[in-house]
């Protein structure tokens, strides 16, 4: 793993972070986000026993091992934490790999667990006022996937071609603005697929020509599963790719460790430690201030 923390620049800085946040965290004075109204805060079971933790000496932060970077995300986590001069706490999220986690239990994971809970869209207006978000640590895509090596953008499949996407994503979305703006003699049929991993499988047994993913997910299925080293990412061209920046989120309130956190991750980012992180695990991503 690349060495956290190269610069001496950014070591003064984080240590005054990690000053900053400590003085917070027992200071009863410290500054707080405007809390968000009762009712629209969710409800946890028992959650009036979790508490605050006793230990301020740490970063508590969760992972699920169903999003395809949360290797990547522990390890950008752990570098936060040490930048913080706090000793990173990893909870890995157990669960069922088929259920979608509701919003509730996402709250209660937050209670429990985690200040930090990692691999989070930031998506304009996409989360609720109890949520906040950290800013971005990596940028990342969608990306068009084609196992056929002849096709080099999306311009060269057949317009009678079937696409595969994940419904309701903000990919699936803009493809279906710009399919819109064409007669339907020119637009490539849509087929909608429930998530990134069933549009791959439709795009390797032959059902779909081309799959619209996210990049990092691609990423991951290429990694564990020899079946998908064939397949590569194409040109969207002539659609406009869309891409997110990801971030962690966190309860709405801790104003002045987000702030703290954000601090850190660009001083990371300047420092090119998680460009390292990046490049380290070939992530399809970039880290930009």
């Amino acid at each position: 793993m690349p060495a956290p923390l190269s610069s001496p620049r950014a070591v003064r800085l984080l240590l005054a972070l990690a000053l900053a946040v400590l003085t917070a965290a027992f200071w009863p004075g410290s500054v707080r986000a405007q809390e968000p109204e009762f009712f629209d805060v969710p409800w946890a079971h028992n959650q009036w026993t979790f508490g605050t933790p006793l230990d301020m000496s740490h970063l508590r932060y969760c992972v699920d091992p169903r999003d395809p970077d949360w290797e990547v995300a522990a390890a950008i986590a752990d570098t936060i934490a040490r930048g913080l001069l706090l000793a990173p706490q990893r909870y890995v999220v157990e669960t069922d790999v088929a259920v979608t986690e509701d919003i509730t239990r996402i709250y209660a994971i937050m209670l429990q667990h985690c200040d930090l809970h990692m691999g989070f869209k930031l998506i304009p207006e996409g989360y609720e006022s109890w949520i906040s978000l950290t800013r971005a640590y990596y940028q990342s895509q969608y990306v068009f996937v084609a196992a056929d090596r002849s096709i080099t953008a999306l311009g060269d499949v057949p317009r009678t071609r079937p696409i595969g996407v994940t419904i309701g994503t903000s990919a699936h979305l803009g493809l279906l603005s710009y399919l819109r703006t064409h007669p339907d003699a020119q637009r490539w049929p849509i087929f909608p697929m429930g998530n990134d991993d069933l549009a791959l499988e439709a795009l390797l047994n032959g059902t779909v020509d081309v799959a619209l993913v996210w990049a990092p997910t691609l990423w991951a299925r290429q990694r564990a599963e020899p079946a998908y080293a064939a397949l590569e990412a194409i040109s969207p061209n002539p659609v406009q790719p869309v891409g997110f920046g990801v971030g962690a989120l966190m309860l709405a309130g801790q104003s002045f460790l987000r702030s703290a956190v954000d601090e850190a991750i660009a001083a990371l980012i300047a420092d090119g430690t998680i460009g390292e992180i990046l490049e380290y695990y070939g992530f399809p991503a970039t880290a930009r201030p």
